[in-house]
């Protein structure tokens, strides 16, 4: 997510937005309940951004491309929600002349990287068995296309599968092997810092379906320290009608994650929401998570799920469902539990340089015998904006599945890595059956 925006880009990030002919259409501020803690929050919308990008469908599978922000500075708020906008665009945007028709066979016969389609997650036999399951087994034999990324372990060039990168491409075939959402895009006006924070988000995803399919009993986050920014989040929720409980969701990789709890009794339809952050510095994460669960409310208003679980595969599809107060229950894994961390407790591997930021994360994950892949995605805007975007691809995590057929059950990560993070592990018959509550 494009979080953390350089105040040195602020203006050229205004820039692109003009009603007319500017690629964000405009900025708008989102009102925000009085129960919930006064942040602002900011909307930039793109509009319909297929009119002039051939490749691109219209709003009706597109959805929407808007970018939000969220954060005690408007205005800080507020470039955050431009810098969102443009990372959706370029997370869009793709010309055919960059993609290569090939089978992973036939790129490695003839001596190029590839990402090893093998290491990716996959749908389990009962999920494959279903004729409405939206996925298909990922084939070394079969042909797709690939967009030429590198591997930042390796430091090579290397060819990744072009639906991994892309949000909105139209698969084909062999290349519905994945759900496509905009996991691991950053936008930064520091490329090494958008590096991490792709990174760093789709490590955050492997936490959230980790905890959510195997209800892992994560540590209550006791916060007993508290910079000046996590304390303004802290302070902004007291006497409110909505609290927020936080959770130590650091995986086996070691990177912190805070995972959130926001519960508002008095809410009609909206009772809990979750959120979820990755950051070397837990006080960030913390602050994060704490942040997101106001935007997130703020989303799901006025929507509605379908009728059928088995239908979900909207991104709020499963939030809404699992935010009605009757369904409170099902997050006792969490609330009810006993364990208790100290905030203090939680390592802060931030560093103060961005550079060693990075070599910590791939520091990590080199450690976990994990390959991650990085694809540039800085369209002109972007270049002029002074911003870089990047997608980020670690086939060895797990994504984030919205859509309830295809949750990658399959997945050896999904029953190995609890057992790493000394948690009792579930078979697949015993994994948690309700929905994704994440948006």
């Amino acid at each position: 997510m494009a979080t953390e925006v350089a105040r040195r880009a602020t203006g050229t990030l205004q820039d692109l937005v003009s009603p007319l002919g500017g690629l964000i259409t405009g900025v708008q501020q989102l009102p925000v309940e009085p129960s919930n803690p006064p942040l602002k929050v900011f909307s930039a919308n793109l509009g319909d951004v297929s009119t002039v990008i051939d490749t691109m469908c219209g709003p009706d599978c597109l959805g929407s491309l808007d970018g939000t922000g969220t954060g005690v500075d408007p205005e800080h708020a507020r470039m955050v929600a431009c810098a969102e906008a443009l990372e959706r665009y370029a997370n869009s945007l793709y010309a055919d002349a960059q993609l290569r028709w090939a089978t992973a066979d036939e790129l490695t016969a003839l001596g190029e990287d590839v990402l090893d389609l093998d290491a990716l997650p996959r749908c389990s036999a009962t999920e494959l068995a279903d004729p409405h399951c939206p996925v298909v087994p990922p084939a070394k034999s079969e042909r797709m296309r690939w967009i030429k990324g590198m591997n930042l372990r390796t430091r090579e060039l290397s060819w990744v599968p072009a639906v991994l990168v892309y949000m909105h491409i139209a698969a084909h075939g062999a290349e519905k092997i994945t759900n496509p959402i905009s996991t691991g895009a950053a936008a930064h006006s520091d490329p090494v810092r958008a590096v991490t924070g792709a990174l760093c988000e789709v490590i955050e995803r492997d936490a959230i379906s980790l905890v959510w399919l195997q209800e892992l009993a994560l540590p209550r986050i006791e916060l007993d320290v508290a910079g000046p920014q996590l304390r303004k989040f802290l302070d902004l929720y007291a006497d409110r009608d909505v609290t927020v409980e936080l959770f130590d969701a650091t995986t086996d990789l070691g990177i912190p994650i805070v995972y959130a709890v926001s519960t508002a009794p008095n809410h009609p339809d909206c009772d809990t929401v979750v959120a979820c952050a990755a950051a070397l510095d837990p006080q960030v994460a913390a602050a994060k998570a704490i942040s997101e669960t106001v935007s997130v409310r703020i989303a799901l208003q006025g929507d509605k799920a379908p009728d059928d679980v088995h239908d979900f595969s909207g991104v709020s599809d499963g939030a809404i469902y699992m935010g009605h107060p009757s369904r409170a229950p099902a997050y006792d894994f969490l609330l009810g539990g006993s364990a208790r961390r100290r905030l203090s407790e939680m390592p802060n591997l931030a560093t103060g340089d961005a550079a060693a930021d990075l070599r910590v994360v791939l520091d990590r994950l080199d450690a976990s015998g994990l390959d991650s892949y990085l694809v540039d995605l800085s369209p002109d805007e972007a270049i002029r904006a002074g911003m870089t975007v990047v997608r980020a691809v670690i086939p060895g995590l797990l994504p984030l599945s919205f859509t309830y057929r295809s949750r990658f059950l399959g997945s050896p990560r999904l029953y190995e890595a609890p057992v790493r993070m000394g948690y009792p592990s579930r078979p697949e018959s015993e994994l948690n059956s309700w929905p994704q509550p994440f948006a």
